[in-house]
C-alpha cells in the first residue's frame, strides 16, 4: 500500500471499513515512512514525539484493527515483542534475517526460495494462505565485533 497523502490514507481506511481517525492516519504514515520494525510501544513513543495526541490504548487497538484488515503485518521475532510493518500486498512479499545479538532486521526476497515453498505445498496437497520466513543468526557487524 503506497499512500501519497492523508486523503489517500483516509480512503484506504474507509475502503477497509475502518474509521479514518487522525491517529490511524498518523500510524500508517509512520509505518510507511520507515524500514524499521517497531513494536507497539515504540510506535506510541514515535507518534507522541511527533506531537500526535494519541494514547497507548488507541495505538494497540488501531494496530489490531489494521492487522485484521491486512493493512499492517504483525511479526514475531521470537523476543516476546510483536513488531509491525506496513503491508505492501502480495506483490511485495519479503522475508527477514534477524541478528540475535544486536536485533538488526534485514529484509530479503529470493525467487528460488519462494518457488521451492510453492512446490513443497503442491507436493503435499497444501494450499497456503500466507507465510513468513525468519532466519535468526548473527549479522556481519556483530561477527566483526565478536
Amino acid at each position: 500500500m503506497q499512500a501519497a497523502n492523508n486523503r489517500t490514507l483516509k480512503n484506504t481506511l474507509r475502503e477497509h471499513e475502518l474509521k479514518a481517525t487522525t491517529q490511524r492516519v498518523a500510524l500508517l504514515k509512520l509505518l510507511e515512512s520507515t524500514q524499521e520494525h517497531f513494536d507497539a510501544e515504540e510506535i506510541y513513543l514515535q507518534l507522541r514525539a511527533g506531537q500526535k495526541n494519541v494514547s497507548r490504548a488507541t495505538v494497540y487497538r488501531s494496530l489490531e484493527a489494521l492487522v485484521e484488515q491486512c493493512l499492517v503485518s504483525k511479526l514475531d521475532f521470537g523476543d516476546g515483542r510483536m513488531r509491525y510493518e506496513l503491508s505492501r500486498g502480495e506483490d511485495d512479499h519479503h522475508d527477514h534475517l534477524i541478528c540475535e545479538i544486536c536485533g538488526k532486521v534485514i529484509e530479503f526476497f529470493n525467487l528460488e526460495i519462494e518457488a521451492q515453498q510453492i512446490a513443497i505445498c503442491q507436493e503435499n496437497g497444501f494450499t497456503p494462505s500466507t507465510h513468513t520466513m525468519l532466519i535468526f543468526g548473527t549479522c556481519a557487524e556483530c561477527r566483526k565485533l565478536g
